[in-house]
């Protein structure tokens, strides 16, 4: 019955692709900023690396035709480093009018129309501070974030395998301190960080890069590479 419903289901909601930006509120992290990558009147597809379980009830924030959409939804799938599929639960009424005419092309009632003046929303305010723990999302994954969002700030890690910070100029790396280890050796440092804590801080002030890389993903991944090869023992 259950496979019958959600056959039922994706007949009854015609799906389109659509980008869009989104932040996603709840399980853990005090806000996760990536995008939709498709869309239907009932759900869409969030594009992230970071995954929730389904049954997951997140708090969702995004555009269409400039029009700010704000509702809860529920984690109905996930793909794991690929991304996850919401259904909307409480969209309101001109929500919805705004859905039906992007998707089925249905004329958008003129109260429903008007963009939503910056700022208005109260409580969704850009974020300053992004906190969870490494139970929830990896190391990798806040990167990433921060990176694909283009943030400055630090992020302070807490854990039982390294303490310190990870400094970023407009999402990229360019410094880290780890007890008297700095550069690339406390970035090192912070590779087996698989539980603990984090917070990231935005800031407007950059820092003095003491990294260069063109990419937080390929400096990570070659870190790991020389890691590995220091741990081989020579025959």
């Amino acid at each position: 019955m259950d496979a019958m419903t959600k056959a039922e289901d994706k007949r009854a909601s015609k799906r389109i692709g659509y980008l869009c930006e989104v932040e996603c509120d709840g399980a853990g992290l005090s806000r996760l900023a990536t995008r939709i990558t498709d869309l239907s009147t009932t759900g869409a597809f969030i594009d992230s690396m970071t995954c929730y379980a389904p049954g997951t009830s997140l708090r969702l924030r995004f555009h269409i035709k400039e029009i700010l959409v704000e509702t809860l939804a529920e984690v109905r799938y996930a793909m794991q480093q690929v991304g996850m599929g919401v259904r909307f639960l409480n969209l309101t009424p001109d929500n919805q009018a705004v859905l039906e005419s992007l998707i089925e092309g249905k004329p958008l009632p003129a109260e429903a129309s008007a963009p939503q003046a910056a700022g208005t929303s109260g409580t969704w305010n850009t974020p300053d501070m992004l906190s969870g723990n490494f139970a929830v999302v990896s190391l990798f994954d806040v990167i990433q974030i921060i990176e694909n969002n283009r943030l400055s700030g630090l992020l302070g890690l807490i854990s039982p395998a390294a303490t310190g910070e990870i400094q970023f100029n407009d999402g990229l790396i360019v410094g880290a301190l780890c007890g008297s280890q700095t550069r690339l050796e406390a970035l090192k440092s912070f590779l087996d960080v698989t539980e603990g804590a984090f917070e990231f801080r935005r800031s407007d002030v950059h820092h003095q890069p003491t990294i260069l890389a063109s990419s937080n993903m390929s400096l990570m991944l070659e870190l790991v590479r020389h890691r590995d090869e220091e741990e081989v023992p020579s025959s």
